[in-house]
């Protein structure tokens, strides 16, 4: 999946903003500034500002006081980020043999380094894996 420039220029911290609303509405929550604070370990404020580049950019919707809602491109890039993480767990679980308990906090910090191409072909090379190690669903791009 090919980017645009703009989405290959989103910090870190964006990025984790956009994949916890989307994991927050893969699972039926309806993502408030409170839900993506406590997900990231964030005060609300700092998640409050943070959000308004994204909605600058297109990529959420963030009414006041209202749910946070991902916009269509806003969702494929939570999906590529999902997709990444998971499969980084997956190698680091199934191929470099770490502990379970440790993959999460390793793919937290490699998701964001892994280009697409890459995660293509890590994806490739485990087989196109469809569950990460904990047993979620790995995204399909």
């Amino acid at each position: 999946m090919r980017t645009n420039s703009f989405v290959q220029k989103l910090s870190s911290a964006k990025e984790d903003y956009i994949r916890a609303i989307y994991l927050l509405n893969s699972h039926d929550i309806d993502a408030t500034v409170t839900d993506i604070a406590k997900k990231l370990n964030l005060r609300k404020s700092t998640v409050s500002e943070g959000l308004k580049d994204l909605v600058t950019a297109g990529l959420v919707i963030a009414p006041l006081y209202g749910k946070v809602t991902l916009t269509a491109t806003g969702t494929k890039i939570g999906e590529r980020i999902t997709f990444k993480h998971r499969l980084i767990e997956v190698f680091l679980y199934e191929t470099l043999k770490m502990p379970i308990d440790s993959v999460h906090a390793e793919a937290e910090i490699l998701e964001h380094a892994l280009s697409d191409t890459v995660a293509e072909k890590l994806s490739t090379y485990l087989n196109q894996p469809t569950h990460d190690p904990h047993g979620s669903k790995i995204p399909k791009l």
